[in-house]
Order: C-alpha cells, then structure tokens, then sequence
C-alpha cells in the first residue's frame, strides 16, 4: 500500500515545520538551512525522528529553498545535487525501519516568469535539477509547497513527470478567499493540476480557520492534504510567536479532516507537540468513526 491508498481508507498524519525548531536552537535567520543537511546532518536527522516519534508518518525533507535560485545567495547554486541528496539520505535514514514515508521538500523558486527570462534562467530545469537529485537521495514522494503561483506549480510537476512516476502533492498557498496570485480561484487550480496528472493536492502555510472554509469547497472524493500554520505570526521581541496552542491546533485539525483533508500536518510556528496533538486526535476521530 502506497500512500495515496491509505489516504483512501484512513487520516494520515504528517510531520511539522524545520525552520522553527533550527530558529529555536538558535540558528541565525540568514543561515542557509538546507544546508545543514550536509554540514550537521545529525541535527536534521533528530528533527526528522522527534516528528516520528511525536506520531507523523509522512516526514519531509530539509530541502524547501535548496534550488539554483534560491541558493545563489549563500553561493551555493552549484551544490544543489549534493545538498538535496544530503537532504533526502537523512530523512530516509531517520525513516529506516519505521512505517514512515519520506517526501522531498520542493519549494517555489523565489522569482516570476518576467525575472527568470531576463536572468536566462529555466526554470524546468531547476525544478528537474532538485527533483532529480531527491530521488536518487531515496524519497518516495516529491511535496511542492507554498507555491502561489499556478504556473510556476504546473512547470514544477511537468518537470517532475519527466523524471519519474513518484507520487507528488502540490499545495499552495494561497488568499483567505481561495485565489492564488494569478487570480485564478483555487478550485480551477486543483482541477487543472489533476488533468496534468497530479494526484493528491494540498494546502499550506494559511491559518487552520482559513484552510477549514477552503477545504469544504473541494469536491468529496478528491485525495487532500492540509499543512496550516499555527495562526498568524506576530513579531515580538526579535522573533515571530505563533498564538495557537497545540489543542487548538488539534482541534483544526479534526475540523479539516471534517472537510475532507486525508494528509494532515503543519506548517509555520508548529513542532513536535502539535503534531502529536494532531496524531491524538486523527487516532480519537478514527476511533469514533469506526465505533458501531
């Protein structure tokens, strides 16, 4: 059984956020975070085994920013097969043994259509540079997120069909209303990317009340994932404080499994304890749906 399967006969549960456990332990904002996976693999690796241990069954690679693009500016555009390989080799030993799958973090490339024509820059090839190496790190799933540009997502997954037959999510980020940048509505989005042959979609990085509404109006019977944040930041004292406890988390959670989400974890300002508040309450749901 694959993943997509056991979305179609139970709530699974993912990991939580990276950035704000390595901002907690004091890595510095303007540190390249991928590159840890290759520098202080073991540090990543205790991450991706506290998400496992807290009860996520779908971890996520430290990889979101690691493209050319984006790894220019820590100078390390020419090391993207070696720190997306690094990346998915320590998600998959933290995995070893373990009924967990391991998806490759694949975030938006940071630039717009306009900006990577005027810098020659192809950004299939990109998209294929990390998606590539990914895979040969060992990840099952390849997980593009945050993205909040439809075509930047659709050149994301053609570049990935190319590859190989590995299960993807593509979730986006999008407005409270349900409309990525485009204007284009979310709906029209999901269905789109469905006749391009993606098979699960996704939100993330919204509010868990926002995605809640969003999520009732995909139609039933589509495989949905959901990754909200843990409620809007504020900026206090040098850092940003997420307000959502995680029972408050958890109870989103049932909300949107309520809604028909089948993937279940978090985004900004979650770690361990809201997902294994999340994990509880998949488990408690379960439970009372299968109660005679």
């Amino acid at each position: 059984m694959d993943l997509l399967d056991e979305m179609q006969t139970r709530i699974v549960c993912g990991d939580g956020a990276i950035g704000t456990l390595l901002l907690d332990a004091g890595i510095p904002l303007d540190r390249c975070f991928e590159e840890l996976c290759f520098t202080e693999p073991d540090r990543i690796q205790t991450i991706h085994q506290q998400y496992i241990a807290a009860g996520a069954r779908v971890i996520e690679t430290n990889s979101f920013g690691a493209n050319a693009v984006r790894l220019e500016r820590f100078g390390l555009e020419r090391r993207v097969t070696e720190i997306n390989r690094a990346a998915a080799q320590v998600a998959v030993k933290a995995a070893r043994g373990k009924d967990v799958y391991v998806a490759g973090s694949v975030g938006p490339l940071g630039i717009n259509g306009e900006g990577a024509k005027a810098r020659g820059i192809d950004r299939g090839q990109c998209f294929r540079e990390q998606i590539s190496a990914l895979l040969e790190g060992g990840v099952q799933i390849i997980f593009f997120e945050t993205f909040t540009d439809f075509e930047e997502m659709e050149i994301a997954l053609l570049a990935k069909k190319e590859i190989g037959a590995a299960l993807e999510i593509c979730s986006f980020s999008c407005t409270p209303e349900g409309r990525v940048s485009s204007g284009m509505p979310l709906i029209d989005a999901f269905s789109e990317l469905r006749e391009d042959g993606a098979r699960i979609v996704a939100l993330n990085c919204m509010s868990g009340p926002d995605m809640v509404q969003l999520l009732r109006r995909v139609p039933s019977g589509s495989a949905v994932a959901a990754y909200p944040s843990a409620g809007h930041p504020k900026y206090h004292e040098g850092r940003f404080v997420y307000p959502l406890a995680p029972d408050s988390f958890a109870q989103s959670a049932r909300e949107m499994a309520a809604a028909g989400a089948r993937l279940i974890g978090g985004c900004c300002g979650t770690n361990p304890k809201y997902i294994a508040a999340v994990a509880a309450a998949i488990a408690d749901l379960e439970t009372a749906r299968k109660s005679p």
